[in-house]
């Protein structure tokens, strides 16, 4: 029974960290990617004066679109770490942090995506 116990604690653990090393090397490559194809495609540009107001999610041909994905996915991370926790804790059946974790889950997605749009209207 404990070595089920321990066995539980080092497979969450495992989960964890594969979630934010695979999390960590496809926000980079996209990243790395978009920035050489920016410079493949503009070799004389400078892109600290480059034109970023017509940056658009949906332009998967910008190259500074497909490093912006890497950023989404660097930010991204905390919050499917921390949805990850809740589920690890409803498997335990664990309440209080089950509580705890969701109300954090549902801070974090509250804070990148509905507090920007308020603060927008807001100022």
């Amino acid at each position: 029974m404990n070595f089920e116990r321990c066995w539980n604690i080092l497979n969450e653990k495992s989960l964890i960290s594969k979630t934010l090393r695979y999390g960590v090397i496809i926000a980079a490559a996209l990243v790395v990617f978009g920035l050489v194809y920016f410079v493949i495609q503009n070799p004389n540009a400078n892109i600290y004066q480059f034109n970023t107001t017509d940056v658009s999610l949906t332009d998967y041909t910008n190259p500074l679109t497909i490093s912006l994905y890497g950023v989404i996915v660097l930010i991204s991370l905390p919050i499917i770490i921390v949805f990850e926790q809740v589920i690890l804790y409803m498997i335990e059946r664990d309440k209080i942090y089950i509580a705890i974790s969701l109300f954090v889950f549902l801070m974090l997605v509250f804070a990148t995506t509905l507090l920007p749009r308020l603060l927008h209207v807001i100022f």
